[in-house]
C-alpha cells in the first residue's frame, strides 16, 4: 500500500472510502482550504479524486470547497512520481494529464467496478419504479434494454419480484441467456408491440434504442434511464408521447453511498496491488 494518499473532493461516496482507509490504518489525509494546494501535494504519493473527477471538464469535483481547483493547475502542480486515480476522466483531462505526464488511473472503466457497481445501481431502480407507479412491479409488465452488467442483475431481481419481465438484446448469446435465466428475450425490432404493454421500461443502453415509435406505444408510461449520455431516448421526442422519463444516473451514490464507498476503496486497492504502490 501507499506511504501517503491526499483525497481530493467527491461526493458521500468518497466521504465514506476516506473514512474507511482510516479505519484500515492508512496513512490518508483529505484536502482542505487550510493548506496551499501545492503543500498538499508534496506530501502526497497518491491522489484519489472523486466520480466523476469534474463535472465540467475544467474543474475538480469537490462541491465541499469554497474556492474551486482547476484540473489544470491540479496536473501542473503534481509530478511523475505520483498516481492519480479518479472516476470518469473526461477526455481533456486525459490530454492534460498526457501532456504533463501524470500517472494516472480511471477506477470507473475497472471491470470488477462495473460488475460491484450494478447492484446498488439495479436495487435504486427498483427504489425509484416502487416509488413512481401506482402499481406494484410484482404482476406488472417491464421492459429491460441492455443485457450488459446491470441489465443482467436488474433483470433477475425484477423477475424474482414477480414482473414480467422482456429484456432487449442484439446478440444470440444474449438471447440465450436471457432465456435460460427464466426471462422474455427480445429484438428490438418488436420493441413498440412490447412498449405497448409495459408499465415501466428500464434502459441501460448510452444509445438512442428507444425510437418514436415505441415512445408512442408507451405513451403515459415511465422511463427510467440509468444509461450514460446519450441516453436511450430523445426528452423532446418522449413529452410529445407523454412519456415521463428519469434519468437515473449516480444512484449508487444516491441510494447506497456506503457500499458505493466500499466499492471504490476494494477497486483502488486492486490498482494499488498491481501497481505496487
Amino acid at each position: 500500500m501507499p506511504k501517503r494518499i491526499l483525497v481530493i473532493g467527491g461526493d458521500a461516496r468518497i466521504d465514506r472510502l476516506y473514512a474507511s482507509m482510516r479505519r484500515d490504518s492508512l496513512e490518508v489525509s483529505r484536502y482542505t482550504e487550510d493548506v496551499p494546494l501545492k503543500t498538499a501535494l508534496n506530501k502526497a504519493d497518491v491522489v484519489i479524486l472523486g466520480l466523476p473527477a469534474s463535472t465540467d471538464g475544467s474543474t475538480v469535483y469537490a462541491p465541499q470547497l469554497l474556492r474551486p481547483i482547476l484540473m489544470n493547475d491540479l496536473l501542473r502542480l503534481m509530478d511523475g512520481r505520483q498516481l492519480l486515480l479518479g472516476g470518469k476522466f473526461d477526455e481533456k483531462t486525459k490530454s492534460l494529464m498526457g501532456i504533463y505526464g501524470i500517472k494516472y488511473v480511471d477506477y470507473l472503466r475497472r471491470e470488477e467496478f462495473e460488475i460491484a457497481n450494478a447492484i446498488p445501481t439495479a436495487e435504486g431502480a427498483i427504489q425509484i419504479a416502487m416509488e413512481e407507479l401506482p402499481v406494484t412491479l410484482n404482476g406488472s409488465n417491464v421492459i429491460v434494454t441492455g443485457y450488459g452488467r446491470i441489465g443482467k442483475y436488474l433483470s433477475r431481481l425484477l423477475g424474482a419480484l414477480g414482473a414480467t419481465v422482456t429484456v432487449f438484446a442484439r446478440r444470440q448469446t444474449d438471447f440465450a441467456l436471457i432465456k435460460s435465466a427464466g426471462l422474455n428475450p427480445a429484438s428490438y425490432l418488436y420493441l413498440p408491440d412490447a412498449a405497448m404493454k409495459a408499465d415501466v421500461l428500464f434502459n441501460t443502453v448510452p444509445a438512442r434504442v428507444i425510437g418514436r415509435d415505441a415512445l408512442e406505444a408507451l405513451r403515459g408510461g415511465l422511463i427510467i434511464d440509468l444509461a450514460a449520455s446519450p441516453f436511450g431516448c430523445d426528452l423532446s421526442e418522449a413529452a410529445e408521447a407523454e412519456v415521463r422519463v428519469i434519468r437515473a444516473g449516480g444512484l449508487p451514490g444516491k441510494v447506497a453511498p456506503v457500499t458505493a464507498g466500499e466499492i471504490i476503496k476494494e477497486t483502488i486497492y486492486n490498482i494499488f496491488r498491481e501497481t505496487g504502490e
